[in-house]
């Protein structure tokens, strides 16, 4: 399976959204932020997304991904690779809800190695960028902040075992 390479542009589907990230996410090597409403957009329940993840954490040692939800529900019902990575990778890999909706915030977006970024211009909306641009990180970072003030662990993403 080939991966995408990350390159800085605009995109405004859906599908176009999930392969910028499955691009940010292969080329993580030390940081991985990942912010959404409910990740239903992003393909975060497909085997490639999860392949890409699983591969980040096998080839790069310092890989830690950060992962926070507005609401749990679809992660929850349609995402079991992804709670399986958790638990696989659960000293690298965190996932948090957020608790309290951010007030001036309304837009997903994902970090890499803070210095890439894939954001979008709306929850409503498939439309965004990718970039390089050290301002737009800048900003993105202290909305990632404010963030993490209201994350908390999510029970629903907890696995039962026997």
């Amino acid at each position: 399976m080939t991966t995408a390479t990350f390159t800085p542009h605009t995109f405004d589907r859906n599908a176009e959204y999930e392969a910028a990230l499955l691009a940010l996410i292969a080329s993580a090597r030390r940081e991985l932020r990942l912010f959404e409403k409910n990740f239903a957009e992003t393909g975060l329940s497909s085997r490639a997304f999860a392949e890409a993840l699983a591969r980040g954490f096998a080839e790069h040692d310092e890989l830690k991904v950060t992962l926070l939800a507005l609401e749990p529900d679809h992660i929850a019902a349609h995402c079991p690779r992804i709670l399986d990575l958790r638990e696989t990778w659960s000293h690298r890999f965190t996932m948090l809800r957020i608790t309290q909706a951010p007030e001036l915030w309304h837009a997903g977006f994902a970090i890499a190695d803070n210095t890439r970024y894939v954001k979008r211009h709306h929850f409503d909306w498939p439309r965004g960028e990718t970039s390089d641009d050290g301002r737009v990180i800048a900003g993105l970072n202290e909305v990632w902040d404010n963030l993490l003030q209201y994350a908390e662990v999510e029970i629903a993403w907890q696995r039962l075992r026997l």
